[in-house]
């Protein structure tokens, strides 16, 4: 018989495919083997490729009037947590923002302060961003026991009321108090101010003006009842509302025009046109040259360098970012956390952070002030904010301009809240 009858006889043995040793290869076995090895492989890969998640939230105007500022401030806050998040995030974390849209309402503040109170995975809030709005989420921020930075002036009172809340800004007594020694070196004899009803700041700038001697109650025209010349009021002084501030200066025909720390938004500048020109005003923000670094950063998400506001939101991110990472272990130092991230321990943080930031030391005292924050005064000039206040006495022709740039906190020790 030969070689091929052979194998003939051999193949007919095994059946009539023939010899295939593919058969003997349990495909099902082997195909649930490499899934459950990608599996494993995967669930392995996981806890080092993805850090656990907290969060941060964002109470700002991102529609409406005040879009702009918002806008400008959320840059800031999505650089300061892209920085953070690039070096490791905090305390093992990664940090997310939860920004919510108030249009600059204090009813749309509270209520996104609410939902923002709701998520267990938000440890502190950025945020409001003006003085009604703040006052208005405060309630609600504290009912939660979430800290929040504001950047911005909030009511002394605010402040005060609730343990939770850091105004990285000056007080009002402080920029009240500044606008009115500045009023009362330009005013001329017999002079006074008058404050009319526009604002939550109407108050601080009445109590400063009564305290110098120079608060005029009646507004501009005759004394009632009397045959009497007009009452001289050469210096207006405005709080903060945009609508009425706009309306005031389109009006005023007196010498010289003084306001808050809103007095000059950009709103109010929009619709008093060139009638705000020479409006002084008082406020924390700082007119100086940033880092190149923070200047590109910015720029590449915002497609424009950053202004004051912007670097005082990016400075009260990276200062609430220290609180997370962060617990006290006595009011003069830190050290890093033990156990899980809670909302108490990040208020508990803030009051005793330190930090070089880009507007300077940033430390709290123990009602949530920023301790010796900076008090500045500015002219408006031509629609731009932040020229030199010109030292000016009314029925002078001589004026020099003098950048006034005056610090009211003095320095004092810091009593860390407990």
């Amino acid at each position: 018989m030969s070689n091929e009858e052979r194998g003939q006889v051999y193949a007919s043995s095994l059946g009539r495919r023939g010899y295939n040793p593919y058969r003997l290869i349990p495909y099902r076995l082997v195909t649930r083997c490499l899934i459950s090895l990608l599996l494993l492989l995967a669930g392995c890969a996981l806890p080092r490729s993805t850090p656990p998640i907290i969060k941060i939230g964002m109470i700002a105007p991102f529609e409406g009037l005040y879009r702009p500022d918002g806008y400008a401030a959320l840059y800031a806050v999505k650089l300061a947590l892209h920085e953070r998040n690039a070096a490791g995030g905090v305390a093992g974390y990664r940090v997310e923002l939860m920004a919510l849209n108030d249009d600059g309402d204090p009813a749309q503040a509270a209520f996104q302060a609410r939902k923002l109170a709701v998520d267990p995975d938000v440890m502190g809030v950025v945020g409001p961003f003006s003085r009604t709005t703040a006052a208005a989420a405060a309630p609600f921020l504290a009912e939660a026991g979430l800290a929040w930075v504001a950047p911005v002036s909030v009511p002394d009172e605010v402040v005060r009321a609730y343990p939770n809340a850091f105004r990285l800004f000056a007080s009002d007594q402080a920029l009240a108090t500044a606008l009115i020694e500045w009023a009362s070196t330009v005013i001329g004899e017999g002079g006074g101010v008058w404050v009319p009803d526009a604002g939550s700041f109407v108050r601080p700038l009445r109590e400063a003006a009564a305290q110098a001697g120079i608060l005029q109650a009646q507004p501009p025209g005759r004394r009632a009842g009397t045959e009497a010349p007009p009452l001289r009021i050469p210096i207006l002084a405005l709080g903060e509302d945009a609508e009425q501030a706009a309306d005031l200066l389109r009006e005023w025909d007196g010498e010289i025009m003084i306001g808050g720390p809103e007095a000059a938004r950009m709103v109010t500048l929009q619709r008093a046109g060139s009638a705000a020109t020479g409006l002084v005003w008082a406020t924390s923000l700082q007119v100086i040259a940033w880092p190149e670094p923070f200047i590109r950063g910015y720029q590449e998400l915002a497609g424009g360098p950053p202004g004051p506001e912007a670097a005082l939101a990016y400075d009260a991110t990276q200062v609430l970012l220290d609180a997370i990472a962060y617990g006290v272990i006595d009011p003069g130092g830190l050290q890093k956390l033990s156990g899980s991230i809670t909302r108490a321990k990040v208020v508990v943080a803030l009051g005793a952070v330190y930090r070089d930031g880009r507007n300077g030391l940033i430390a709290f005292d123990g009602d949530g002030n920023w301790v010796n924050a900076p008090v500045r005064l500015y002219r408006v000039v031509n629609g731009q904010r932040f020229g030199p206040a010109q030292r000016e006495r009314v029925g002078e022709s001589t004026r020099s301009c003098l950048r006034v740039s005056v610090s009211l906190c003095h320095p004092s020790p810091v009593t860390y809240r407990r």
